[in-house]
């Protein structure tokens, strides 16, 4: 009964606080940043446990979450690199050898480990070992200290193998790993989104929003909760008017008089469509019986952050709509992401990035004065530069105008944009 009352609880223990991580760029260096947002792991939901699991057999580690709302796995995507996966079968020692200590050398690089059950909050972890390997493309030397007290070291072991260790046989046998199937792998075949294109109530076909936090809300004239909370949405629309989209979707195909009724009886102000097939099935699934009123709240990148299944309070949803404010990308995060996208010639998506960074506030009172503006003019011409390359000549303009305006006395700026030539 209380495990059924969580899943249903549709706000926040946490205050809508988003999950972080924290990355090290430069390996041995003691440099960490934030970027959950940029590997798409800032979500908002309630749970600490977290266990890093191969769930798909391709040899990296995917992400298994348990929050408050259920179990939530996130593959990993990224490019495949060399590894190399110890499972040890004990002899002498305990079972599943637990305790035991591993260090595997490849590379010039000594990795170490310990087999456990547990790990980070109320987490149980495979047994298995898994070491990410880069681009060694042999493991020098693996060596076993097991709870028994015996050590054994083996070595010129092949990469991208689970290397199975027999404490009592004293052998290492290397297997491939078992992947799925391509028949048996999920596949999405769609998501909610406020992308999603519909029939207007008044003609034509769009997008129900985009750009900015949205709110889709699912409803009929003849539904009594819809009823009760559409004053509520037209209230909260009112108050977020500008910052936040709000879109409405009704069921109700045939008697679109009675629709509109019940618009000019709200006043309802957003924009409402009709809730065709294709809209229902990208939002509900095929198999799900859609529960009138059902409302989707989207973040501005377009992702879903909740959906409330009943009537909807301004409470509920105004403490969600509020910590959209607060979710700005670091300024390092930015910079990372408009040099990284530089340097692979994409020099659009530079811009972007730089554009954004150069119409930064300070944050901090060491920012303000000429090392910040300074910061500031180089981001400018940085944009500059990317449009240069993109053959977006006013663009460029521009950013060397927004660059001299930060510093009048920069060289750099007025040389490159004199090169350029007036408008």
């Amino acid at each position: 009964m209380i495990e059924e009352q969580a899943r249903g609880f549709r706000g926040s223990f946490s205050g809508y606080e988003r999950d972080r991580l924290f990355y090290n760029p430069d390996g041995g260096d003691d440099r960490f940043l934030q970027l959950a947002y940029v590997f798409g792991l800032d979500d908002d939901h309630d749970g600490r446990a977290a266990a890093p699991v191969d769930i798909d057999g391709d040899g990296d580690l995917d992400l298994a979450l348990l929050t408050l709302r259920g179990l939530k796995l996130l593959e990993n995507t990224s490019a495949p690199r060399h590894f190399a996966r110890v499972r040890l079968a004990a002899g002498g020692s305990a079972a599943h050898a637990l305790g035991a200590e591993v260090v595997l050398r490849a590379g010039g690089v000594a990795r170490r480990d310990f087999v456990k059950l547990t790990e980070g909050f109320r987490a149980q972890v495979p047994l298995d070992l898994h070491f990410g390997l880069g681009d060694a493309t042999a493991v020098d030397t693996l060596e076993v200290r097991w709870p028994s007290g015996e050590t054994g070291v083996w070595r010129d072991l092949p990469v991208d193998r689970l290397l199975i260790v027999d404490e009592a046989a004293g052998t290492v046998e290397a297997e491939p790993l078992r992947r799925w199937s391509d028949g048996s792998r999920p596949t999405m075949t769609g998501a909610p989104s406020p992308a999603v294109v519909a029939r207007a109530l008044d003609g034509g076909r769009g997008p129900l929003a985009g750009g900015r936090p949205t709110v889709v809300n699912f409803w009929a004239p003849w539904c009594p909760p819809c009823n009760v909370e559409l004053p509520e949405l037209v209230d909260l629309a009112g108050r977020y008017d500008g910052e936040v989209d709000f879109a409405g979707v009704s069921v109700e195909l045939e008697d679109l008089d009675s629709v509109r009724e019940s618009i000019e009886r709200f006043e309802i102000p957003y924009p409402q469509f009709l809730a065709d097939d294709a809209v229902m099935e990208r939002f509900f699934g095929s198999e799900d019986e859609a529960a009138l009123p059902a409302t989707f709240v989207f973040d501005q990148h377009g992702r879903l952050r909740r959906l409330f299944r009943g009537a909807v309070t301004q409470a509920e949803l105004d403490l969600l709509l509020a910590s959209f404010r607060d979710e700005a990308v670091s300024e390092d995060t930015l910079r990372m992401l408009a040099e990284t996208y530089r340097r692979a010639g994409d020099y659009a998506r530079a811009a972007e990035f730089y554009g954004q960074l150069g119409a930064l506030e300070p944050t901090r009172l060491d920012q303000i004065g000429q090392a910040w503006q300074r910061q500031r003019a180089l981001d400018w011409i940085a944009k500059a530069r990317a449009h240069r390359a993109l053959g977006e000549v006013a663009d460029a303009r521009e950013s060397y105008d927004r660059a001299l305006q930060m510093e009048p006395g920069n060289r750099t700026a007025r040389r490159e944009r004199e090169a350029l030539g007036a408008r």
